[in-house]
């Protein structure tokens, strides 16, 4: 069956946590309290952005609007880790 080009995805509830999502390429997105103007609104724009795109699936940016590398995601892992890993106010060493 042939794909319909005119068709949106379906803003829907996700029963569970009760948000709004709506799934673009695979990924769903979550958009903030299910049928809220607040959601709606995200979704309106989700989807100009999407059609914008081509219809291509929406990248996730980090923070800083960068790809996160290899090594600056394990160094941020390792601070991450010095401060969990703590026992008696000490660092916590592996085995």
């Amino acid at each position: 069956m042939p794909v319909q080009l005119s068709r949106l995805p379906s803003y829907r509830l996700h029963k569970p946590s009760g948000l709004a999502v709506v799934s673009i390429g695979g990924r769903d997105v979550y958009l903030g309290k299910f049928a809220t103007p607040e959601s709606q609104a995200e979704y309106d724009r989700l989807m100009v952005e999407w059609l914008a795109t081509g219809r291509r699936p929406i990248v996730a940016e980090t923070a800083s609007g960068a790809d996160l590398t290899v090594n600056e995601m394990l160094l941020a892992y390792l601070d991450h880790a010095d401060g969990y890993y703590v026992k008696n106010g000490k660092p916590q060493r592996s085995r």
